[in-house]
């Protein structure tokens, strides 16, 4: 029986192969040695007790015999030969897990010191679950702020809230991978200024920066000002695929009534997924103007069922902002073919008209 501190009896620790069907297994982020253990137990005692050093122990005894630790007690079967080899190592382990253990300290050191980023990254994220606030989490956080992985940065920053604000702009125009510059500027959303987000956008369109680019025009979006209507506008009408589709997209959520225009335009793009982001677009922006445009798109491909579906949801959420309407009340007007009125009654009291072919007006 090994000493531990408390909740060292629960913990399972066995060879890969001997792991059960149905238990929940744990995995700490470093590949080497997840791929030949299997682990059960509570999470937050695992992570603070497996550091670098005890895994490397755990993956040399575990080479050389079946190890196993279970019930509080650490078990090795091996040849007479190996005792005097592996005897050291075991009796190693049993010190390190005997030690006094304050479980969010060790979070910490793992969460700065793990030489594998995966693994510091998930004992800084559980240490933020279980310590949220704790002074030691803060600092743990600041220092993550300064590693060597923007991933680990990121969260830090992330987490930190207004005080990793800094972080997050200079990782934003830093040059780094596209995904990375992407996830700061989404992170700090209403909190990028809008010039410099019109900026990023510019030189990732430049560099064909694609995950950047959709970033900037998601958070353009969240702006209804002319400027940032026309850039989205712009970017809507010049680029194709992903770009037009986050373009109107973004036009969607301004909510200004100048985005209307440019949707209406895009009704009549080649590509089915531009014409989808375009009605969905309109369901938050457009007018009755919206509405024979959105049937003509939906016609033009008669068996795409999520246009058809993108273009009667965006008419009913039309109609359901115009004043004293119901559904079934928007018709094409008897004064001019391909205008759109109110039916003063019923729903549904359309009729062709004794004007000109074509229009459709209400019976007397």
């Amino acid at each position: 029986m090994t000493p531990g501190p408390p909740g060292f009896y629960g913990v399972r620790i066995r060879d890969e192969l001997y792991q059960s069907l149905w238990a929940r297994e744990i995995e700490v982020g470093d590949e080497a040695f997840d791929s030949k253990f299997f682990i059960e137990g509570p999470i937050q005692l695992i992570y603070a007790l497996l550091d670098a050093e005890v895994r490397h122990l755990l993956i040399r005894v575990n080479a050389e015999s079946r190890l196993e630790i279970v019930c509080g007690e650490i078990r090795a079967k091996l040849h007479e030969s190996q005792i005097t080899y592996i005897l050291p190592l075991l009796l190693d382990l049993g010190r390190r897990f005997a030690q006094p253990l304050s479980a969010a300290q060790r979070l910490a050191e793992n969460a700065r010191q793990d030489p594998v980023a995966t693994v510091r990254l998930r004992n800084l994220l559980l240490l933020v679950r279980e310590h949220p606030g704790d002074p030691g989490t803060v600092e743990t956080l600041r220092a993550a702020c300064s590693d060597a992985r923007p991933e680990i940065r990121l969260r830090a920053a992330q987490e930190l809230g207004a005080e990793g604000r800094d972080v997050l702009l200079e990782m934003a125009e830093s040059e780094l991978e596209d995904k990375w510059n992407a996830q700061a500027i989404s992170i700090l959303g209403r909190d990028l200024p809008l010039d410099r987000a019109t900026t990023l956008l510019n030189a990732a369109l430049s560099r064909h920066r694609i995950l950047t680019a959709c970033a900037c025009l998601e958070v353009l979006g969240t702006s209804g000002g002319a400027p940032e209507v026309d850039v989205l506008a712009k970017v809507l009408v010049l680029e194709h695929g992903e770009l037009a589709v986050a373009a109107a997209l973004a036009l969607g959520r301004t909510g200004s009534t100048a985005a209307e225009p440019p949707l209406i335009l895009a009704l009549e793009h080649e590509s089915a997924e531009v014409l989808v982001a375009a009605a969905n677009a309109l369901a938050e922006v457009g007018t009755a103007a919206a509405v024979l445009p959105l049937k003509e798109a939906a016609g033009r491909i008669a068996h795409h069922r999520e246009l058809h579906r993108a273009a009667r949801q965006a008419i009913a959420a039309i109609q359901s902002r115009l004043p004293e309407a119901s559904p079934g009340q928007l018709s094409l007007a008897a004064a001019a073919a391909g205008q759109l009125s109110l039916a003063p009654a019923e729903a549904g009291q359309l009729s062709l008209a004794s004007h000109p072919s074509g229009q459709l007006s209400l019976p007397d």
